[in-house]
């Protein structure tokens, strides 16, 4: 099946987009991965200009990159995505910011022991309890 052709979304584009993404929000393809919730061979092939993903795991996809639901389809038309923190209602993006948040305590979670010790000790601080609850 060749791209271009009518035949669907260029997939290739969408690749290009996704890597750069990734890469200006200092994501690996794991820590992608872990944030949308799929596997990262997902997140392979989807940077590889595979297999196009089914609408609910583009939908993760672009949240975990804050971008706006449809935006995967639209790059692999020729358009340009647009950050969800700009258009989206403010209870929106709290939920994408803790989604962040959690998508940061995963690597904790399986970060090195000195990391997670700044990381409380970060946290102790900036809500005033230094000696933890």
């Amino acid at each position: 099946m060749l791209e271009g052709m009518g035949s669907g979304p260029d997939r290739e584009r969408v690749a290009k987009y996704v890597v750069a993404r990734r890469g200006a929000l200092g994501l690996t393809q794991e820590a992608l991965a872990e944030r949308a919730g799929v596997t990262v061979k997902t997140v392979y092939n989807l940077e590889a200009g595979g297999r196009w993903p089914q609408a609910r795991t583009r939908a993760a996809i672009e949240a975990a990159l804050l971008w706006r639901s449809g935006d995967l389809a639209l790059v692999g038309d020729g358009g340009e995505p647009e950050e969800a923190e700009r258009n989206e209602p403010r209870g929106d993006q709290a939920v994408r910011e803790l989604a962040e948040l959690d998508a940061y305590f995963a690597d904790l979670r399986a970060g090195d022991a000195d990391k997670r010790r700044m990381a409380i000790a970060f946290l102790r601080a900036l809500y005033g309890e230094p000696d933890g609850r």
